[in-house]
């Protein structure tokens, strides 16, 4: 039975998710509570499924970025601040709820902009969150160099002090950590987090 919100509500919503089994449940969630899927919604629910998914589709929807809200369960706070700098115009981030979203996407549609983060933030500087990204990848020293305008010297000393911020050991851990896989680096218990994709069943 349809929740009463679900009833008051008819707000078309676009849904973009990398997971197709994810995204056929999230559309039966979605339409329940009154936000129907739509491809000529004028807002995006942008599920961050697998973790990377929403880096790469947010800058080919350029033109309504500031109308496109994103999910993500991805721990790294460097992602987080990618995606927020990326201009989206709702974040939410970590154990999001089902009953979260649809006033996220609201709230996006009425021109404001939403973050919600958990306090964990992030050790870098904007140029080391840059490298780390490129890093992330998979680009080596001397593409990361022409990339950013640097010589590769100055890359491989950005990436020890990344590293040491971090407490991280080399370049493939970095990548690990950039893209959410933290079990693998033993973090998950150290920051609380459980690194599982948000999931309609989170009412």
């Amino acid at each position: 039975m349809a929740s009463l919100s679900s009833v008051d509500t008819c707000l078309p919503v676009r849904l973009l998710c990398g997971l197709e089994g994810l995204r056929q449940e999230l559309s039966v969630a979605l339409r329940l509570r009154g936000y129907p899927p739509s491809e000529n919604a004028a807002v995006t629910l942008l599920v961050d499924a697998p973790w990377g998914y929403a880096l790469e589709e947010l800058p080919r929807v350029r033109e309504a970025v500031n109308r496109v809200v994103v999910v993500t369960d991805s721990p790294c706070p460097e992602y987080w601040e990618d995606l927020w700098d990326l201009g989206a115009g709702g974040l939410l981030a970590e154990d999001v709820r089902m009953a979260e979203v649809g006033p996220a996407l609201e709230l996006v549609l009425s021109g404001q902009r939403l973050r919600r983060t958990p306090p964990r933030l992030t050790q870098l500087t904007v140029a080391e969150r840059a490298l780390l990204r490129c890093n992330a990848l998979g680009w080596n020293n001397r593409r990361i160099a022409q990339a950013l305008g640097l010589n590769e010297r100055t890359i491989k000393n950005g990436l020890s002090r990344i590293y040491e911020k971090l407490g991280l050991e080399n370049r493939t851990q970095a990548a690990l950590y950039y893209w959410g896989m933290w079990r693998i680096l033993g973090l998950e218990a150290e920051y609380g987090v459980r690194g599982r994709y948000f999931s309609p069943e989170r009412a």
